[in-house]
């Protein structure tokens, strides 16, 4: 199972008319496109944690876990997590499933780290002066931790570097973060192979 942690400073309200001007969750929004779609198919072993941290009651975590039921549509993600933030605080705040395989609760970014770390994932942490991904034994069971357009604070940075097994770098070009989520999933393709569903009959053309 590959997994992604988003430390995001999106804004953690569903009334949100701009994804751009709610801390950049359009940011968010094409990391997930790139953790799970490929060509007329769903990733079927990936988690993506979306952690947000903007206003107004941060954090909140939505977790995304491959599932064909997930309503999805590449073309409007920004949707599925509008209606997510909206179940959560219609449930009062409680950790819920709002949609197949997308889960919401209130957590941080420790909470989040230690429950990898339970279930024996190597974490890793990207960094421009990180160790070549090249060089790095990568697990299949790997979660790997990036930051948005902010990046990563102090704080946050010294809490993933005690969590990480390695901090490791795609080298000297700074990517966004949603291209270092395409390349991640390129370089555990080739070392575990590509698991996904085939969405042919889904998303069939009517050309």
């Amino acid at each position: 199972m590959r997994a992604f942690l988003l430390i995001s400073h999106g804004h953690t309200t569903y009334k949100i008319k701009d994804f751009y001007k709610a801390g950049r969750l359009d940011i968010a929004i094409h990391s997930i496109i790139h953790a799970f779609f490929i060509s007329n198919g769903l990733r079927s072993d990936v988690e993506f944690n979306l952690l947000l941290l903007g206003p107004p009651k941060p954090p909140i975590r939505i977790k995304i876990v491959s599932n064909l039921e997930t309503p999805w549509s590449k073309k409007d993600i920004g949707s599925l997590i509008k209606i997510s933030l909206w179940k959560f605080y219609k449930k009062k705040e409680k950790p819920i499933e709002a949609l197949k395989g997308v889960y919401v609760e209130r957590k941080g970014l420790e909470e989040i780290l230690n429950e990898y770390k339970k279930r024996n994932f190597k974490i890793f942490l990207l960094d421009l002066d990180g160790k070549n991904i090249e060089d790095v034994e990568i697990d299949e069971n790997s979660l790997f931790v990036l930051g948005d357009f902010v990046g990563i604070d102090k704080k946050q940075l010294e809490i993933c570097k005690n969590f990480s097994n390695e901090i490791i770098s795609l080298g000297k070009t700074l990517y966004f973060t949603s291209q270092c989520i395409f390349l991640l999933n390129y370089f555990y393709d080739k070392k575990f192979g590509s698991r996904y569903f085939d969405t042919t009959f889904k998303f069939k053309s009517n050309i």
